[in-house]
């Protein structure tokens, strides 16, 4: 398992009693039925906010392992929160809502939003309902850094390509040639082979 993986899927390890609960949601009365189907269920570690308004800010300070919202439906200005906690503190987030407009829930999901459940909440669907959006978001993380870690490589060989290129046409070297003259140069220099293409690509060597 690299970094990563391990990173994202460490709150799945944890306990119930010890994952990080925040429950947003600005009706008090609904908040506090769903504070305490939380608590019943064994979630002892919930902090209960109104302060839909300000999500981004409160997860940044808190740092949940699983975000809660409840409302009747998102709108533009909590979307736009919700893309902002993906890119730069990303967090699974669940959210009950009673718009079950196909839209809605798309724009929702492209937010970053984990699970989008429409039915009511109870003992009975807290817990999957919850497992769900940190399964979902585990999932999205490893195929986000399997997808950077693929552009990475294919950047790397592209760099590759262009010094092998640049030697053949300077030197009057076959591909094969020009191959073993970088990792010789990388092997001389104790560098990696990548470093050597960048330096020959910048006309670092002759």
């Amino acid at each position: 398992m690299n970094a990563i993986d391990s990173d994202t899927s460490f709150a799945s390890m944890k306990s119930t009693s010890s994952l990080k609960l925040m429950l947003v949601d600005q009706s008090t009365p609904r908040r506090d039925i769903l504070e305490k189907i939380l608590r019943d269920s064994g979630y002892v570690n919930v902090f209960a906010t109104s302060g839909l308004s300000d999500v981004f800010s409160l997860v940044d300070r808190i740092a949940p392992d699983v975000v809660l919202i409840e409302l009747d439906s998102p709108n533009r200005d909590t979307l736009e929160q919700l893309r902002a906690i993906r890119e730069q503190r990303p967090t699974p987030v669940l959210m009950f809502a009673h718009d079950q407009d196909a839209q809605t829930v798309h724009a929702a999901v492209d937010s970053g939003v984990c699970a989008y459940m429409v039915d009511s909440v109870d003992l009975n669907t807290v817990k999957p309902a919850i497992a769900l959006a940190m399964a979902t978001f585990n999932a999205y993380r490893r195929v986000r850094a399997e997808a950077d870690a693929y552009r990475k490589e294919l950047g790397t060989q592209k760099r590759l390509d262009r010094a092998k290129s640049l030697l053949m046409e300077k030197h009057s070297l076959s591909e094969s040639e020009a191959y073993r003259t970088m990792r010789k140069m990388a092997m001389d220099e104790n560098k990696k082979l990548n470093v050597i293409a960048e330096g020959i690509i910048l006309g670092h060597y002759c």
